[in-house]
């Protein structure tokens, strides 16, 4: 090798050890391997050296190969640069842990046991404390469950000769944290699918961490299926994936959806909801024009007040505040405007049962009178079957009051005159119910009586036939 060589070779060496920092964390590729020390090419800044012992697990096997990347702590940039991997153990335990306090380097510690105001960790072979405050991002609530665990601490305190060792958890997760947020912040957009685990749980909703950074999923956002409580679908700890709804960079909040991630629910109507179908469903709202029932999770239907017997509208109430289940029928479903139009199952009625329906046009039924408006009554055929009668369909006396003639609740006979917009408006005709039924007694009548020797039984037809054949 040249003078000129060596100088630039010397240059080199002299200018990674004057950019190498006493506790910077580098990366390196391993270039060789002696029987004490792993080589460590760390690029531009030069070559250096860590412990083999240091890169060798419990039975002294080594845990790299030449070619293999290994991540190291600068703890010397003198004649030459050396790395540390992880503190040993033995009689340099100390003045490692002197250097770790000065530099920040962490070390590996196991939680022994938990004593007064925090735990005792083992580094090195000595004996530190970590105050309860130090093991986490968040106050620890189960203390037992980091005894037995090696983890790893910064070093806080480090004084009479490592008898007074103090360490915490929290910096080193802090300080990664701050790091995890700066690369999660360039991933949080509107619409970016993320994975999460769950930080914690409140009333209205539970706080995700994306990696350093928390963002809220609301109570409506945790699932198409009504959620009461988070804590009923959730954990601390749980992995998940969440969509970005909204992200306010001026008020550091984030918006998050679990329930955008599960898909349409309307998706699986059709195969399982059909119109007349005895269906079982949980009460889950009340309102002024009735009760929301959850068919499927997502979907729910309406039990209009109207279908509610008076009998019954406070024992429903009281089942949409506790979330009891209730037996309906399906009226009609709207795929289109996603509406499930729900009435109480007839008393009887089999879960899964296609009740047919009687209302067709021409039929002549027995209804209940409902409700009386100005223009008519309204007459109950059925399930979440209601016609009107108009006014002039009543069949009643000039000056008569239908109030009194068709009191509520009493029955009355209709003939179905229409059916429309899928059988939610029904007209009806008591008048021509009436005829309908006076006609048909009048033909069974006719048929039964006697026709012999031109009775009153017989027709005009049959009369005139008698007479021609008297006149011949």
């Amino acid at each position: 090798m040249s003078d000129a060589e060596d100088f630039a070779t010397l240059f080199a060496r002299e200018s990674a050890r004057a950019v190498l920092e006493i506790g910077q964390v580098v990366k390196g590729r391993v270039i060789q391997i002696s029987a004490e020390s792993v080589f460590v090419d760390v690029g531009g800044k030069g070559e250096a050296w860590i412990e083999r012992a240091e890169l060798t697990d419990g039975e002294g096997k080594l845990r790299v190969a030449v070619g293999d990347e290994v991540e190291a702590t600068v703890v010397s940039t003198g004649d030459e640069i050396r790395l540390s991997h992880k503190l040993r153990q033995g009689a340099q335990a100390r003045q490692a842990l002197a250097m770790a306090a000065q530099t920040g380097i962490p070390v590996e510690g196991k939680v022994a046991a938990v004593i007064k105001g925090g735990y005792e960790v083992t580094v090195g072979g000595l004996r530190g404390f970590c105050p309860f405050s130090q093991m986490d991002l968040r106050r620890v609530e189960t203390t037992d469950d980091y005894v037995g665990r090696v983890l790893e601490f910064r070093v806080t305190t480090f004084s009479e000769n490592g008898r007074n060792l103090v360490v915490s958890r929290r910096r080193l997760l802090e300080e990664r944290a701050a790091e995890a947020a700066e690369e999660t912040r360039k991933k949080l957009l509107p619409g970016a699918v993320l994975a999460g685990t769950v930080a914690s749980l409140a009333d209205f909703g539970v706080f995700v961490d994306l990696g350093g950074v928390q963002g809220l999923v609301p109570l409506s956002e945790l699932s198409h299926s009504r959620v009461s409580r988070p804590a009923d679908l959730l954990r601390v700890g749980d992995a998940v994936s969440v969509k970005v709804l909204r992200v306010d960079q001026e008020k550091g909040r984030i918006s998050l959806s679990l329930k955008a991630l599960e898909g349409d629910p309307w998706t699986a109507v059709a195969g399982r909801l059909r119109e007349r179908q005895v269906v079982r469903g949980r009460a889950v709202r009340s309102t002024e024009f009735g009760i929301f029932v959850e068919l499927l999770p997502g979907v729910d239907g309406l039990l209009h007040a109207t279908e509610i017997p008076r009998s019954r509208q406070g024992a429903l109430r009281e089942s949409a505040a506790n979330g009891a289940e209730v037996t309906v029928l399906i009226v009609s479903i709207d795929r289109e405007k996603r509406r499930v139009a729900l009435a109480l199952a007839p008393e009887g009625a089999e879960l899964g049962q296609q009740m047919e329906s009687r209302v067709e046009v021409g039929a002549v039924l027995a209804g209940t009178v409902e409700r009386h408006e100005s223009f008519g009554v309204f007459v109950r055929l059925g399930p979440g079957q209601t016609g009107l009668v108009p006014t002039g369909e009543l069949a009643m006396s000039r000056g008569a009051d239908p109030r009194k003639t068709f009191a509520v609740d009493s029955e009355i006979k209709v003939l179905v005159l229409a059916i429309e917009e899928g059988g939610r408006r029904i007209r009806l005709s008591h008048a021509q119910a009436l005829a309908r039924e006076e006609q048909a007694e009048t033909q069974a009548y006719m048929q039964q009586s006697p026709r012999r020797g031109g009775g009153f039984g017989l027709t005009l037809g049959e009369r005139m036939k008698q007479g021609s054949k008297k006149r011949l």
